[in-house]
């Protein structure tokens, strides 16, 4: 049985936001959803690694995720540091995509490590991200690092010294190569590739 991630979420939208990001990151992954711990508890066909719970059920059902603690992440709207204090790691949703997708690698990053399959890119050991490092030109990730860094095409060009012009053909040329304009995707690439430190993204 393939190790799969869960995420328990009465909200349906923040839901479906959260496994798209996670998609992203780890494309290789069996990710699914469930609306409440009636439909999570139906599904005894999967062999989860990792929850990603929220708040409302965590309180509804503290009992049950107490020993499951090191595999929970409590998503919320905020810090979250009562959830925090009582040992759990939180998950900001209320971050901006490039930056939750930063947390979720930084989580991944600080022992969380289950999030990865061990048969993922059986044979070259990447991502499905990772596999794309070759297609941008050394200049492009230049320019890369400073978008998922928050700078405008104007502040772009001025720190590599070009052209505005140049900046925002640069920024095309990602986009169409990379196949995304969403920004928690670039950063997403970004920091998977090494392209920028994941520090760099606050």
């Amino acid at each position: 049985m393939n190790p799969s991630l869960a995420i328990i979420d009465p909200n349906t939208l923040s839901a479906i936001g959260l496994k798209e990001l996670l998609w992203d990151i780890f494309p290789e992954v069996e990710i699914l959803s469930f609306a409440s711990m009636e439909d999570f508890a139906s599904d005894c066909d999967h062999y989860f690694v990792h929850y990603f719970v929220s708040s409302a059920i965590l309180l509804e059902h503290s009992d049950e995720f107490e020993a499951l603690k090191r595999q929970t992440i409590i998503t919320h709207a905020g810090a979250g540091a009562a959830y925090a204090e009582a040992g759990y790691k939180v998950l900001d949703l209320s971050l901006p995509e490039e930056k939750l997708a930063a947390a979720i690698l930084r989580l991944h990053r600080e022992g969380h490590g289950g999030l990865r399959r061990e048969s993922q890119g059986e044979s070259t050991g990447k991502t499905a991200a990772e596999r794309k490092a070759d297609l941008l030109s050394a200049r492009e990730k230049d320019v890369l690092a400073l978008m998922v860094k928050g700078y405008y095409n104007k502040e772009i060009a001025d720190r590599l010294h070009i052209s505005v012009t140049t900046a925002i053909f640069h920024r095309n040329n990602i986009c169409e190569k990379l196949g995304t304009r969403s920004l928690g995707r670039l950063t997403i690439y970004a920091l998977l590739n090494h392209v920028v430190d994941i520090d760099a993204i606050k």
